[in-house]
């Protein structure tokens, strides 16, 4: 009788631990409680110092990143130019500016011509800002909103568009209309992809991962981090084949483990 007990209770607490979110030794809290959604759980007043964006001269996949470096966490990040490898994504990196989106000339002078510079130029952005005490504060805002007096930007990576609390398509350049109708769009923002999403909840931060086997659009994706996660702030990063993550035995590509070579990322060091 008693050995019976016994292994019921074995049962039940290896069935507890098999259905809790895993915590890494960095306390990332991991949860895939949906198929092909994966949620990745950062506690920024413990860790906010070891988050940041990377950039690479060549594009490199999320898993090179992740293996040639001492980091938790890697994951894709903003947008680049496929004909010439530059980012299309202003990125700060312990206060200087090391992708300007204004130096790919080429992409300027198009832009220019479809009269979506202004609007592709100001597309939303992660910010890690830090005072005169070194406090950190993070935040996702259009890349043109002022920095408040006493906070200066430590980091910051662009992509876009803005998920949540407000959506606009068309005024971050990602939608362009013609009569009210769709003429083009970019990431192929209106229609069904895998996505890469982060957003801002109290003092955590989250990366939200869908996969090939759950693949929304940007209306659907903003649904699910405000009705499932109740996020405060949200907003996506470069997706579609480019979505991947790596963190200790997961490795997630767009196809199973297959992942795109990109150009910038948002990591988490060791």
């Amino acid at each position: 009788m008693k050995k019976r007990i016994l292994n019921l209770f074995l049962i039940i607490i290896f069935s507890i631990i098999s259905i809790a979110p895993s915590f890494g030794a960095d306390k990332i809290e991991v949860t895939n409680d949906e198929n092909g959604i994966w949620v990745f759980k950062i506690n920024t007043k413990k860790y906010g110092q070891k988050i940041k964006p990377y950039i690479t001269e060549k594009l490199t996949t999320p898993q090179k990143v992740y293996e040639d470096n001492c980091f938790d966490l890697v994951v894709n990040g903003g947008f680049y130019d496929v004909k010439n490898a530059k980012s299309v994504s202003y990125i700060i990196i312990d206060g200087i500016l090391e992708s300007d989106v204004e130096l790919n000339t080429d992409l300027v002078e198009s832009l220019k011509n479809e009269n979506r510079l202004d609007k592709v130029l100001s597309r939303s952005e992660l910010r890690i800002l830090e005072n005169k005490r070194h406090k950190l504060k993070f935040d996702i805002v259009r890349h043109n909103t002022p920095v408040k007096k006493g906070w200066k930007i430590k980091h910051s990576l662009q992509a876009g568009p803005m998920l949540y609390p407000t959506m606009d398509l068309v005024d971050e350049g990602f939608v362009v209309l013609e009569d009210d109708m769709v003429k083009s769009q970019s990431a192929d923002i209106l229609k069904r992809r895998e996505r890469t999403a982060i957003g801002l909840k109290g003092k955590y931060l989250y990366i939200i991962i869908f996969t090939k086997d759950r693949k929304v659009d940007a209306k659907e994706l903003k649904k699910y981090l405000e009705k499932n996660l109740k996020i405060k702030k949200a907003m996506a990063l470069d997706g579609g084949i480019s979505t991947a993550i790596n963190y200790k035995d997961i490795s997630i590509g767009s196809i199973g483990k297959y992942q795109r070579k990109v150009k910038s990322f948002l990591i988490i060091e060791r």
